[in-house]
């Protein structure tokens, strides 16, 4: 009689362990969708330019210290 319910137990865990792989594996594949595309949206936001292109604090320096 224990074999029987070893064996009920055993089914139904391997029922409750593909089961929940199933429903993470689906919530996941939803979750990276949903996270890529506001990663994609979040970076439009971001200029273009480089500020360093513009600023140049050692551009007046006429005489190198290293010759």
């Amino acid at each position: 009689m224990s074999k029987i319910y070893m064996i009920i137990v055993l089914v139904l865990l391997v029922l409750v362990l593909a089961g929940g792989g199933y429903y993470w594996k689906t919530n996941m594949q939803k979750l990276q969708k949903s996270s890529v595309t506001s990663m994609v949206s979040s970076t439009e936001s971001v200029q273009k330019t480089n500020p360093y292109d513009k600023t140049n604090p050692f551009s007046n320096i006429k005489v190198n210290p290293f010759e």
